[in-house]
């Protein structure tokens, strides 16, 4: 595990602005782009992104650092993104990733594109490897994924014991998920997920009518597939399939 500092709520900070300014070099940014920065930390990275694009807006929870790095102080999770096109660029602080990324997939606005600095095994599970997971699911309508490299572990100011990469998140030009139907998509594979159930078909049991599942299995060729086992794309045709066949009860019964 990675150690935590406490003082900082559990972030590990990049001490190097030669690594940062590696980092932002790599990515898409540009004099016209607004960036968030969650966790801005001592400012390292917020003082090289201020020299590269338009503005920038700094997030974080902790009074003494956002003084120190001029940024805002609030909880990310509490914080509400802008309603204007806008990318992210942060080292966020790795015990509360999944949340975080589940607030950003929940915005109304969703970033142009987002470069994260994250546990390499946490990047893994948004990429899907090497099996699909609730994560990468959630995220694949919306974002392309690919782990840039690895960042070497000296570069933070306490060493993490654990593999850090910098993830890259490109928005799709055309989503796979209509955005009025975000929620939706969100609760019916949260649901297929929770049920803990050894397939598919047993995790949706309750959902679909026996009638309903035998034409599911036959039209999306599903058989004894564990929930990360089943591929993405069918797990859109499985959601467009239930959208259509569902009623307003079986809807109920995936809403979170």
């Amino acid at each position: 595990m990675p150690y935590h500092d406490k003082s900082s709520l559990s972030q590990n900070f990049i001490k190097y602005r030669r690594v940062v300014s590696e980092l932002i070099e790599v990515s898409d940014l540009n004099a016209d782009d607004l960036v968030v920065e969650i966790g801005s930390g001592k400012g390292i990275i917020t003082e090289a992104l201020r020299r590269k694009v338009r503005e920038v807006i700094a997030i974080e929870k902790d009074e003494k650092l956002a003084m120190e790095s001029n940024a805002i102080c609030a909880d990310i999770l509490k914080y509400e993104l802008p309603k204007m096109p806008y990318k992210i660029f942060s080292n966020i602080p790795f015990s509360i990733t999944s949340e975080i990324m589940a607030h950003i997939m929940q915005s109304v606005v969703l970033p142009e594109s987002m470069y994260l600095i994250m546990q390499k095994e946490t990047a893994e599970k948004f990429e899907g490897k090497p099996a699909e997971t609730l994560s990468s699911i959630l995220t694949k309508p919306w974002y392309e994924v690919e782990t840039l490299g690895e960042i070497d572990r000296t570069s933070f100011t306490l060493k993490p014991q654990i593999k850090i990469v910098f993830a890259k998140f490109t928005k799709r030009k055309m989503a796979f998920i209509k955005d009025e139907d975000k929620n939706d998509f969100r609760d019916f594979v949260t649901y297929g997920f929770s049920q803990w159930k050894p397939t598919v078909v047993e995790a949706y049991k309750k959902v679909f009518t026996f009638a309903q599942m035998d034409h599911v299995k036959k039209m999306l060729k599903i058989g004894e597939e564990a929930p990360g086992k089943l591929s993405f794309d069918k797990w859109l045709l499985l959601f467009k399939t239930f959208q259509k066949i569902a009623n307003y009860e079986q809807r109920k019964l995936v809403r979170h």
